[in-house]
């Protein structure tokens, strides 16, 4: 492309950095360890909240500022702001204005559900929401979904590009479908808590026992309200099938999904849940709640099941899995296809670099050269 630097400098920035347990963190601690090159690209990354708590109020103009030393320093032609809604809109609407102050280009990337309903009435989410993707050059949607809901908001439709997440795949080995049990293995991973629908999986797990229908058990994997969960379930006699993890690292977790043979999410909300992508590179058969961009991983019918967020509806598909083998065996065959044919880290890498190549196709000739690097190089800042 005529114009674009030979190496494109580009900041990622995230909301506490590569060791950060959230999803954004999550999916870039994957970017970074995995063996992927970005030719002509050099990564690196900033963090604008740190640790998750009420004190980033105060916590945040000692992060605005290393982000500033970092611009100064590194001199990036491309800023890319990963972003969710409430005290993160806040947090990364300066950090656009700060990288506007670099004369940065800007990508932005929503990692949330769109606030609908603060657009609506003219809300201060809805007014931070459009201030940042109007002050982008790019803005990365998760899914067909929201992009067809960013431009309904009033975001150019030019700047939309939808961009799937996409991670390493940690069951290259797995045998498919996989090998019947006298258990099926059924996994939620997420915080434990009403958003991921944890409250809704224990009443359908409870109408499933009350059903007489047997033969699996369940994981719970996340922190959050792990001891009310608990204790949720021995009310609901479920203390011998339900086992609640803690928080647990990546590799736990995916050692889990390897296990699983059905992966659950039955959330209220969701831009693109981490851990469907992760079931479906596991082989895993998908239940979920149509939310969000779900329908990007989950195609009812053929590697899961869509459902209503209530007990009844998700106790009804979890029954059918059960009850018929062939089909469940069929939808873990079908998930790790989907996996395969646009869930990868290899896929994702493409996408961004892409992106950043295009986002900075003006000529920076003038601009004062950060040390150069190997092309491809993905680093901390550090």
């Amino acid at each position: 492309m005529s114009g674009v630097p030979a190496q494109i400098r580009v900041l990622c920035v995230t909301p506490s950095g590569l060791g950060g347990r959230g999803g954004i963190d999550r999916l870039y601690y994957y970017l970074r360890n995995s063996s992927v090159a970005m030719p002509g690209i050099e990564l690196r990354f900033g963090a604008a909240r740190g640790e998750a708590g009420s004190t980033w109020p105060l916590a945040f103009p000692g992060r605005l500022a290393a982000l500033w030393h970092m611009m100064r320093d590194f001199r990036p032609h491309v800023v890319h702001v990963n972003f969710a809604m409430r005290g993160s809109a806040v947090r990364k609407l300066a950090v656009v204005r700060l990288a506007r102050a670099f004369d940065a280009r800007v990508v932005v990337h929503l990692h949330d559900s769109l606030p609908i309903a603060s657009l609506a009435r003219g809300g201060v989410q809805g007014w931070l929401f459009l201030a940042i993707c109007r002050s982008a050059d790019a803005v990365l949607a998760l899914g067909c979904p929201a992009a067809a809901q960013m431009a309904a908001a009033g975001v150019d439709p030019a700047r939309i590009r939808v961009v799937v997440n996409g991670i390493p795949d940690f069951a290259s080995d797995i045998v498919l479908p996989k090998p019947r049990r006298a258990d099926v293995s059924i996994l939620l991973a997420g915080r434990i808590g009403v958003h991921k629908g944890a409250d809704i999986l224990l009443d359908a797990l409870a109408l499933l026992r009350a059903r007489g229908i047997g033969s699996w058990r369940c994981t719970m994997a996340g922190d959050g309200e792990v001891a009310a969960y608990t204790t949720r379930a021995t009310e609901l006699g479920l203390a011998d099938a339900v086992h609640f993890t803690g928080w647990i690292d990546a590799d736990e977790v995916h050692a889990l999904m390897r296990e699983s043979d059905i992966v659950v999410l039955p959330s209220i909300a969701e831009a693109l849940p981490l851990s469907l992508a992760e079931g479906a590179c596991a082989g895993a058969a998908l239940v979920a709640t149509r939310v969000g961009n779900v329908e990007e991983i989950v195609h009812d019918g053929e590697n899961g099941r869509l459902v209503a967020r209530d007990p009844g509806s998700l106790a009804d598909a979890l029954a059918g899995l059960l009850a018929d083998r062939e089909t469940l065996d069929r939808m873990q065959c079908a998930a790790r296809r989907r996996y395969q044919d646009g869930l990868t880290i290899e896929t994702f890498a493409a996408a961004l670099g892409a992106i950043y190549a295009d986002t900075a196709g003006t000529d920076f000739a003038g601009r004062t050269s950060a040390p150069a690097r190997a092309p491809g190089m993905i680093t901390d800042g550090t």
